[in-house]
């Protein structure tokens, strides 16, 4: 049996739903139907989906307690990034929180640490450039993004590429190729608005793919994927 963990969050900024748990929530039901593409591909794979409060400090708590409740092979966490107009696939996590708005807790930190004495910033271990391409196949607007933000889906990115390996670059680099648990972020658009270019469905089939090709126990491919500004 092999199992993914997926997150999504909370509704915040007096919004009255979150994007990115309508993903998780499909993600779940197709993956109870066996109608995933991870699933054809990584024969008895099952999809578990927790709710992360947005909230600085007691969102990596619960994603804490979701990791050791089921004790995932693969952790793909998803948020919103209102006003853009594809997936991305998040690259990096810095460890930085810098709220522009207060989080629903009221707490809005300025220039702190996610973690004390943490590295600079961690790397994504999933399959990102392999993802990339499929997802470009099927014809989803996506994108290979370098930054996560400074709220509380960075947060997240960071806390469990630290809780992962261990929170350095070093360890970071020696683990990539073997670690038990590869873990990262998406970034959905807001996918109920009208003019939004990405649908919930495609949303729904990037994750999939994303999930499908981080299973994949190679090296993610080489290709070009960089940005210039």
């Amino acid at each position: 049996m092999t199992t993914a963990l997926i997150t999504g969050f909370d509704p915040f900024a007096g919004a009255d739903h979150n994007p990115s748990w309508d993903v998780a929530e499909e993600l779940a039901a197709r993956a109870a139907d066996g109608h995933l593409i991870a699933q054809a591909e990584h024969t008895g794979l099952t999809v578990d989906v927790h709710r992360l409060p947005v909230v600085h400090g007691a969102a990596l708590e619960a994603l804490d307690a979701a990791i050791a409740a089921v004790a995932p092979d693969v952790v793909l966490c998803l948020g919103l990034a209102d006003g853009t107009d594809a997936v991305r696939l998040e690259r990096v996590g810095l460890n930085l929180r810098d709220a522009r708005i207060p989080d629903n807790a009221g707490a809005q930190p300025v220039d702190e640490p996610i973690v004390d004495g943490g590295a600079p910033a961690l790397f994504s271990t999933l399959r990102l450039k392999a993802a990339h391409a499929r997802i470009t196949a099927a014809q989803i607007p996506v994108q290979l993004s370098l930054s996560a933000g400074s709220f509380v889906c960075n947060e997240v990115l960071y806390g469990l590429l630290h809780r992962l390996h261990g929170g350095s670059a070093e360890q970071q680099d020696d683990d990539e190729a073997s670690a038990p648990v590869r873990g990262g972020f998406v970034h959905v658009p807001s996918l109920r608005e009208a003019d939004c270019p990405v649908s919930l469905q495609q949303a729904v089939e990037a994750v999939d793919l994303l999930l499908a090709a981080s299973l994949d126990d190679r090296p993610d491919v080489e290709h070009p994927g960089g940005a210039l500004h």
